[in-house]
């Protein structure tokens, strides 16, 4: 009995190395997965300005409409949002000079528990005929 003591008082330190492992290799993990959480959800946040910027585009042309924004916007994430953007929706509002496109939604999941939420907002003038003057312009009549 003596000599197991005399063998662990001269190595204090042994099997230290596996309780080390044990500790720092599910934080390791934890950690690469809020790094790929970051980018799965910089991704989220690409699909939406995408979405977002296709649907104003629309919306805001001439003789353009909100429906026909929200359509854009729709068949943009259906095309390129599908497995990166849930549940997204796409608000489309449209003034006489403005044209106003939301989407939201919300990233896929890496990390168990962790949701974040994907916002973008795109605003753009509504493009409009306005005739040019001719007197004012320096043409003739």
């Amino acid at each position: 009995m003596r000599a197991r003591w005399r063998r662990a008082a001269t190595r204090p330190d042994a099997g230290a190395a596996t309780a080390e492992l044990a500790i720092a290799t599910p934080l390791l993990l934890l950690m690469i997965m809020f790094v790929i959480q970051a980018g799965v959800w910089m991704h989220a946040t690409h699909v939406a300005q995408a979405a977002a910027t296709r649907a104003a585009s629309t919306a805001a042309a001439y003789q353009g409409s909100a429906a026909a924004g929200q359509a854009a916007g729709a068949q943009t994430l259906a095309a390129i949002g599908s497995g990166v953007l849930k549940s997204p929706a796409v608000s489309v509002t449209r003034t006489a000079t403005e044209v106003r496109v939301e989407v939201t939604g919300t990233a896929a999941t890496v990390v168990p528990g962790v949701q974040w939420s994907v916002r973008a907002v795109v605003v753009r003038p509504v493009e409009r005929f306005v005739p040019q003057d001719l007197t004012t312009a320096g043409g003739s009549p």
